[in-house]
Parts: C-alpha cells; sequence; structure tokens
C-alpha cells in the first residue's frame, strides 16, 4: 500500500493512520521509487457528511501501488446544506478553479437526490460541466451510486428507473464480464451495500454495446457497468460505505417513518463488501497508472513538453505505461474473478 496525499490538516488524516494508511500532507516530500510519479484523483464528494466520505473513499484509495494525491472538489454551484462551511472552505476546490489537466483521473460520489430529476437538481448544470469535461477528455472517471446514474443519463440517455421503495441491504453481484481490468482477481462473491430510490436497467442500455455491464444482483439488479472508450466506470452501490453505514441510515429512515427493511447484521458487521470495494478501486487505479501519456487529456502536447524538458529524452522514459483500458484476455483465479494479463 502506497502513500495518500491530502491536504494539509484535513481531520481524516487521523482516522486513516489509526488504520494504518500511510498519509502524507500537502506539499511533503513522498517516499516512492525513482521514476514512479503519484497518481491526482480529483474526488468530487457531493454527499452530505464529508469528512466521513473522505475517508471511506480514502481508504479506497490508498491501495493502489503508487502514492495517490487527491484534490477534494465540489461542482461550481453546489451550496453544501448540511456541512461546515468552514471545512468546505478550507479543504474544497471549485471545479472550475482546479488544473483539469493535472488529473489522472475522477471519482464523483453519490448524493441523496435519486428521486429528482437530473434537471431539477440545483447543481446539475455544475454536474455537467463535470459530466462533459471528463467525457471529451477521455479522464478515467469512476462515477459512484447517483453519479453513476447521472453520468449514464448524460453520456448515453439512459435513464434511472424510480423504484417506489428503498433498495436496501447487502447483495451479492454476479460477474457478467471477466475480461474487464477492473474486476481483474476481485474475490468473489462481489459483496456490495446498496441504498438507494432508483435503478439503472440492463434492458436501458444502449444496444450498440457501448456500456458493458460488468455485475448484476438477483434482488438489487445492475451493480456495475463501464464504457471502455470513455474509460468510464459506473459502480452504482457503495463499497466504501463503513461497517456501521447501513445501521445508522436504517435507524434514521425508521425515525423518519420509512419503513425499509433491516440489513443483515451478519454481513454488516463483517463488513463483508470490503474485499470488493479494495479489489475495484485497486485494479481502476492500476490501469491508471499504466495509460500512455498519449492517452491522458493533453496527449502528445504534455508527451512532447516533457521531451523538450528532459533534454531530448526518448518517448519511453517519459511514457507511463504501455496498456491502455481496454485489451485483456482471460486467465483463471479460485473464487475470485479471472486474473486478466494485458
Amino acid at each position: 500500500m502506497a502513500a495518500l496525499i491530502l491536504p494539509t490538516g484535513l481531520p481524516a488524516i487521523a482516522m486513516l493512520r489509526r488504520e494504518g494508511i500511510a498519509v502524507v500532507e500537502g506539499e511533503s516530500p513522498v517516499p516512492f521509487a525513482e521514476g514512479v510519479q503519484p497518481l491526482t484523483i480529483a474526488l468530487v464528494n457531493i454527499m452530505p457528511d464529508k469528512p466521513t466520505t473522505e475517508v471511506q473513499f480514502g481508504r479506497l484509495l490508498a491501495g493502489a501501488d503508487r502514492p495517490v494525491r487527491v484534490v477534494l472538489v465540489l461542482p461550481d454551484g453546489y451550496v453544501p446544506q448540511t456541512a461546515d462551511p468552514r471545512h468546505v472552505e478550507r479543504f474544497y476546490r471549485r471545479w472550475s478553479e482546479i488544473d483539469r489537466y493535472e488529473l489522472d483521473g475522477i471519482v464523483i460520489t453519490g448524493a441523496p437526490v435519486e428521486h429528482l430529476a437530473f434537471s431539477a437538481v440545483r447543481y446539475w448544470t455544475g454536474m455537467s460541466a463535470i459530466f462533459n469535461w471528463v467525457s471529451e477528455a477521455r479522464l478515467p472517471a469512476m462515477h459512484v451510486c447517483w453519479a453513476a446514474m447521472a453520468a449514464l443519463w448524460h453520456d448515453h440517455g439512459v435513464p434511472k428507473q424510480d423504484l417506489g421503495e428503498k433498495r436496501f441491504g447487502v447483495y451479492p453481484h454476479v460477474p457478467l464480464n471477466f475480461r474487464s481490468p477492473v474486476l481483474r482477481g476481485v474475490p468473489l462473491p462481489l459483496d456490495m451495500p446498496v441504498s438507494r430510490w432508483a435503478e439503472v436497467r440492463l434492458s436501458d442500455l444502449p444496444i450498440d454495446g457501448s456500456v458493458r455491464p460488468l455485475a448484476l444482483a438477483p434482488v438489487s439488479g445492475l451493480g456495475l457497468a463501464e464504457d471502455p472508450e470513455r474509460r468510464a466506470i459506473y459502480l452504482l452501490n457503495h463499497p466504501e460505505y463503513d461497517a456501521d453505514t447501513l445501521d445508522r441510515e436504517y435507524a434514521r429512515d425508521r425515525a423518519r417513518g420509512i419503513r425499509v427493511a433491516r440489513p443483515d447484521p451478519a454481513r454488516t458487521a463483517a463488513r463483508s463488501w470490503e474485499p470488493t470495494g479494495r479489489g475495484l478501486f485497486r485494479n481502476w487505479l492500476t490501469e491508471l497508472g499504466r495509460l500512455d501519456l498519449r492517452d491522458r487529456p493533453l496527449g502528445m502536447l504534455e508527451l512532447l513538453l516533457r521531451i523538450q524538458a528532459q533534454g531530448g529524452a526518448s518517448r519511453g522514459s517519459a511514457s507511463r505505461g504501455g496498456a491502455s483500458m481496454g485489451g485483456a484476455s482471460m486467465g483463471g483465479a479460485a473464487l475470485a474473478c479471472p486474473e486478466t494479463r494485458h
């Protein structure tokens, strides 16, 4: 596990360090092997409890084989309703304020707005600006829960379907495409917490095959999909959740008079979804590290500038690996998604 680079003073740092995760603050020197640069990941955090979400995704982003620098981002036009404004002001930047060309990838969290039409979400214009840029730049993206539904609608016109009741609990998913690098070696079953009022149906995915379903649960439906051309992952559930998150949501909903089924205590206590979350994010980050400079947003321009800065260094020394998100062949692993080889 490599170091995680977080903004200086972020409260999540203490919790992550207590869990044994190496965290570097701000611009402190980062120990890494010669020639291995940190990945820079934007975390667009639109969850209500921002500090908890920072810890949850920090755990998953710490699973890379190289340091990961996290840039905390909010969409333009987004006004936090419950977050401490001092926390937001100190640690977050607006999408329009960041240097997008420094990014290697982006994670966009869910938000409790799936009951609304996308156009009715107050910050939809800001989200659309992010989706537009990410899609046009082919920036590798991990869209989570509502963000996955929103990105599928924005990029492909895939509708979300209201469920009428909350789908809630921990559900084992069946992998549908072993060739996808994001599933490589992830142990089975693919347990994932589900907490949403809407779903994306297989029958609504584009008929041209541009969006590939990757994991499905008999009860909770589609849980994971990808668009290899856009380098987009659509993760419709919550493998980042803590062991007590579902229990806290259950108590909150019951207090509000919302009828939901109690989650299985055995699954929540064991946090059976942890291997799924760690595996998915580890694989995604590994693929980011393998992208050649020519496959990143600035492409050949960035490559030429680096060569010039290095006094004519070879393209190979400026490259960041040779494989993109596409090609993989099938191997095998017991009780895990088969390993794919590039």
